[in-house]
């Protein structure tokens, strides 16, 4: 386990980095203990400061550790912008967890256009029918894309939230299991689909989702979300199907 001590333009008093074999995930919130930070720097009435990825790739770097490279390309500004955004918060929602937040993304107009534009860029194409969202980040992103390019909105849900009658495909999580569900009739057979969620770290949910899609005949084109954590190797488990991410980073 490496220390690294606080570069002077970074508010990160200390970071460490954790072993692979002990990365730790989180289903239920999407996250992963690949880093951990310590310490933390205070300001004003103790306020604990937490650093968006923007600053943990700076401390990171230092350390010699590799990250790993968007599916967008690399000269779109837009990007760098979108992950200086994303706040990283250690130890929740339970001690050795690190949260990728991007509730921090949303109170930035120009980053949340920036995500949305580049979605729309690279589905406005692909003649799509149906915007799949997974709960509940993917409510988030999913209804602007639907919107700009003409398609409809379709929540993948939680058990006992949607009414009515619905379909239900059940996934394996590190513990136990759970269900996704969708209700019957909002897709038909033929059409085409993307599948919107805000990060993949194992690729249990999206495995769901699409599941449910092809279940009733529809044709999933591709898997989008705005941060991949590729240590754990979710888009493998997707197999053959594609995936798009605008933020990627490994340790």
């Amino acid at each position: 386990m490496y220390s690294l001590c606080k570069p002077a333009s970074c508010r990160i008093l200390e970071a460490k980095i954790v072993p692979s074999e002990k990365f730790n995930v989180c289903h239920s919130v999407k996250s992963v203990s690949f880093l951990r930070t310590a310490g933390g720097s205070r300001e004003g009435g103790g306020r604990r400061l937490t650093p968006t990825i923007h600053e943990l790739r700076r401390v990171i770097a230092a350390a010699g550790v590799a990250m790993a490279s968007s599916d967008v390309d690399g000269k779109d500004d837009r990007i760098a912008r979108i992950s200086s955004t994303i706040r990283v918060i250690a130890d929740f929602p339970k001690p050795g967890i690190l949260f990728q937040d991007i509730t921090t993304l949303l109170l930035d107009p120009e980053a949340f256009k920036h995500t949305i534009d580049l979605l729309v860029e690279r589905y406005k194409d692909k003649d799509i029918n149906v915007v799949a969202g997974v709960e509940a980040r993917g409510f988030i992103f999913g209804p602007p894309l639907a919107l700009a390019i003409g398609a409809k909105f379709v929540p993948m849900r939680k058990p006992k939230k949607l009414p009515g009658p619905v379909i239900s495909e059940e996934y394996s999580l590190e513990y136990g299991t759970d269900i996704m569900e969708m209700h019957v009739g909002a897709v038909e057979p033929g059409e085409r689909a993307v599948v919107v969620d805000d990060l993949i770290a194992t690729g249990g949910t999206l495995c769901a989702a699409m599941r449910l899609l092809e279940r009733v005949g529809v044709k999933v084109v591709e898997c989008a979300c705005v941060i991949e954590l590729p240590e754990l190797k979710g888009r493998d488990k997707l197999g053959d199907k594609p995936l798009f991410v605008l933020v990627s980073s490994s340790a």
